[in-house]
């Protein structure tokens, strides 16, 4: 990352911020001084006697301070006892043997300076506390300190307001009260401070405008009131300062446009206008501040052309425009600025070539000009340019081959082009620059192999050449890359495997070989990569099954190994990885149960493991990823019923579950509610819930009691017939062994005695008879009496029977009856 100088701090031609330089002032404060005594009259000497009561009363009021401190910062002043102040540690004294110098900064000292009572008889000139860890307030008996010249106490945690008595110091020169946490506003009566020449109140929480009443400061050189939150438009009397030499507003909410009076500070060594709310366009009054050196407008909403007039700024080393809304061309005249080091014109609407000019420029280091609208070739006369640090034109529409010479010196650090359209191979020259930190040439159509084209680089910490088209095995020189922290080759060709030596990138955070040609194995080495927070293999040809040390990657957030051959199972490590966020081992040939273990994944916010051969249910343990957003379990072969601890997954926003064998109602959560049909659609025909097409939950139960009902009835019915049909038939068969069992009984006496034959049923007799002769068969006929025909009856097979079939009318009835019982008696006695 390159550094520009825009800090408020002054340059090294005005009075320094540093400790040094506190010290110089002083010294030349503390030599002219000691120069008095020399050329004093005799009554000179006879003031001596006072001084001891005036260093007596001193050293008791610096003492009362010491004692309102802790212990511990007490001892930071052990030195400070006695009565001769002169001897302590920070302290200064004048000719006279008063305490004209308070330096005690950058000791670690805390406490608050409420006790610092300047209403003692005090001729402090210097009053430097920097650097601390001093709070509260300023004392308002600040004012009473009338000889003041200098006061420095930045960096420390004071807060309040800037006292109204800071205004008394009329012989103030040097006000540095930078990095506290003051508030409220500039006093306006900072302007009767006429011998101020340098000012900084950057850094706090000052508010309100900038007072007009700086006008009045007629020698004031160096300016800095940035890192606040200073509103309102800049006082056009700012400008009137012929004196500035310093001046910085960055980081405020100030707004309005520059004025054509920028032009008039003669002596501007400084102008720095970084990132607030400017607007309009840069006046072209501008390039009458010909000492300008540091030129930073960046931030703004500056619109427009860049001036020509910045060619007369020939002093000019930095030039800072980015980012803004400039727009036509880089003019010429940036060409002519010799001295220039920095030329950073990066994020704005610039168009056109890039110049030629600034091929000629010197000694540049930095020239930045990404994110533009420029086009056309990188000129030839780039190639001039070999002492560059970092070049970096990305984000344009540049077309044709990379510069070749810019290498050569071996002074390159970033080297940045990505998102052009520069095709061809790739210059020979950047093999061998081993002062490569950053490159980029990312979304080009540049070709090379890259064991041939790329050297080694020690100090490389980022690489991305995704979306070219280079080919070739992973360069093993990059083994040696110890830091490097990035390495992205999406979108190649690449072929080969991921050899071993990526194991030794023990510091690399990105690992992205996604959409190339690689195959093999997933080594067991990269378990050494322990900084990994992303590893995209995705679109490869990458076999076996994934290895259980896919567990040490336990700070990785994003691990995407979809669209490859691995098969096998998820191994159960995989739940050690508990930083991931997003989870992609889709279009695989994964053949196994989900494993419990995804739910330890409780970051996680995207899962996809569709297209794959997942058997089994959907574990429960899925509800603990109350985060996650996105789902995809579709095209597998999962069964069973959605969990219910979906219920608690209330970030999920996209799901997918189609193409399984899934049954039972949805959960009633708004990921569903929202999904369409082809989200759940290709499970069993039992699913059903909230997702529009398919059958609702309350509707099926419906039906299913309806069809439950009907079936009851059905059983019902056919339970009814079989019990009826069953007890039917014991009757009837009941009733057949009755009959069996009465003609058995008939046989039997049939057998047993002739004529037991009355005592049976007749009606029983009369159809076993009919049964025996076959309804009086003709040829069972034996004879005839006087009353009828006799037949014979065999009525078992050892016993028959002679019978008579009467015919006689009723009025013979009587006379009948009588005869056949002679002729049966008459048969009964043969």
């Amino acid at each position: 990352m390159v550094t520009s100088i825009v800090s408020d701090k002054p340059p090294s031609n005005f009075v320094s911020l540093k400790l040094s330089a506190y010290i110089s002032t002083i010294a030349s404060i503390v030599f002219t001084l000691s120069l008095v005594p020399a050329f004093a009259s005799p009554a000179y000497f006879g003031a001596q006697a006072s001084n001891g009561t005036a260093k007596r009363e001193e050293a008791q009021f610096l003492l009362e301070w010491k004692s309102s401190l802790d212990n511990y910062n007490q001892a930071v002043l052990s030195s400070w006892r006695g009565h001769d102040p002169c001897t302590w540690r920070g302290i200064g004294c004048g000719s006279s043997g008063s305490v004209s110098e308070l330096n005690i900064s950058n000791i670690g000292l805390g406490g608050s300076l409420r006790k610092l009572n300047f209403t003692a008889p005090l001729n402090l000139v210097s009053l430097n506390l920097s650097v601390n860890s001093l709070c509260g307030p300023i004392p308002s008996s600040i004012g009473n300190l009338s000889k003041l010249s200098t006061m420095s106490i930045f960096n420390n945690s004071l807060s309040s307001t800037i006292p109204l008595e800071i205004s008394k110091l009329s012989s103030l020169s040097i006000l540095y009260l930078d990095g506290n946490h003051l508030h409220g506003t500039i006093p306006e009566e900072i302007g009767m401070m006429h011998s101020l020449s340098n000012l900084s109140l950057y850094d706090n929480n000052l508010t309100s405008q900038i007072p007009t009443s700086m006008r009045n400061l007629s020698i004031l050189t160096f300016l800095a009131l940035g890192q606040n939150n200073l509103i309102g438009s800049v006082p056009r009397e700012i400008y009137t300062l012929s004196s500035l030499a310093f001046l910085s507003l960055r980081i405020n909410k100030l707004t309005d446009s520059i004025p054509l009076s920028i032009g008039n500070p003669s002596n501007l060594n400084v102008l720095n206008f970084q990132q607030y709310f400017l607007s309009g366009p840069i006046p072209r009054e501008i390039g009458r501040l010909k000492p300008l050196s540091r030129l930073t407008l960046s931030g703004n909403n500056f619109r427009g052309p860049i001036p020509v007039s910045i060619g007369n700024l020939t002093s000019l080393a930095l030039l800072v425009l980015a980012p803004n809304n400039l727009s036509n061309s880089i003019p010429e005249e940036v060409g002519t600025l010799r001295h220039l080091k920095e030329l950073r014109l990066s994020q704005n609407s610039l168009n056109g070539s890039i110049s030629r000019s600034i091929g000629k420029l010197i000694n540049p280091s930095v020239p930045s000009l990404h994110y533009n609208h420029l086009s056309g070739f990188i000129p030839d006369e780039m190639n001039n340019l070999r002492t560059l640090r970092h070049f970096s034109i990305g984000e344009n529409n540049l077309i044709g081959r990379l510069p070749d010479n810019i290498y050569l010196e071996g002074l390159l650090q970033n080297f940045t082009a990505p998102n052009n359209h520069f095709d061809g191979p790739l210059p020979k020259s950047p093999k061998n620059c081993s002062s490569l930190l950053r490159i980029r040439l990312d979304g080009n159509q540049l070709m090379g192999n890259l064991t041939e084209d790329f050297g080694a680089y020690p100090n490389l910490k980022y690489i991305d050449l995704s979306h070219n088209q280079f080919y070739g095995e992973l360069c093993s020189k990059w083994g040696c890359s110890h830091n490097l922290t990035s390495l992205r080759i999406s979108s190649n060709n690449i072929s080969g495997g991921i050899h071993p030596w990526i194991g030794n990138l023990t510091r690399l955070r990105v690992l992205d070989l996604s959409s190339n040609y690689i195959t093999g194995r997933l080594p067991r080495e990269p378990r050494g990569l322990t900084s990994l927070l992303e590893l995209d293999l995705r679109d490869n040809k990458i076999s076996s099954n994934i290895p259980p040390e896919i567990g040490h990657f336990r700070t990785a957030m994003k691990l995407n190994l979809g669209g490859n051959k691995f098969g096998g199972l998820i191994p159960p490590q995989l739940g050690q990885c508990r930083s991931l966020w997003i989870l992609n081992l889709s279009n695989n040939e994964i053949r196994a149960d989900t494993p419990t273990d995804i739910g330890n994944l409780q970051f996680l916010s995207d899962l996809d493991l569709s297209h794959n051969f997942l058997v089994g249910k959907i574990p429960q343990s899925i509800g603990k990823l109350t985060i996650l957003e996105v789902l995809n379990l579709s095209q597998n072969s999962l069964s069973g019923f959605i969990p219910q601890t979906f219920n608690n997954m209330l970030g999920l926003v996209s799901l997918n579950i189609s193409h399984n064998y899934l049954e039972d109602p949805i959960p009633n959560i708004e990921a569903f509610r929202d999904a369409p049909y082809s989200a759940v659609a290709s499970n069993k025909a039992g699913l059903c819930g909230v997702v529009a097409g398919l059958k609702n939950c309350s509707e099926r139960a419906y039906s299913e009691k309806g069809n439950k009902f009907m079936i009851l009835v059905i059983l019902l019915i056919v339970s009814f017939i079989l019990l009826t049909s069953l007890f039917t038939g014991v009757i009837l068969l009941a009733c057949q062994r009755v009959k069996s069992t009465e003609q058995d009984l008939l046989e039997a006496q049939v057998r047993g005695d002739a004529f037991a034959i009355w005592g049976y049923d007749g009606k029983m007799v009369y159809e076993n008879i009919i049964k025996a002769t076959e309804g009086f068969n003709s040829k069972y006929y034996v004879g005839e009496g006087g009353y009828g025909v006799i037949y014979k009856a065999k009525l078992s097979a050892n016993q028959a029977f002679a019978v008579k079939k009467i015919h006689a009318s009723q009025e013979d009835d009587i006379f009948g009856s009588m005869s056949l019982e002679w002729e049966v008696n008459a048969l009964a006695n043969i």
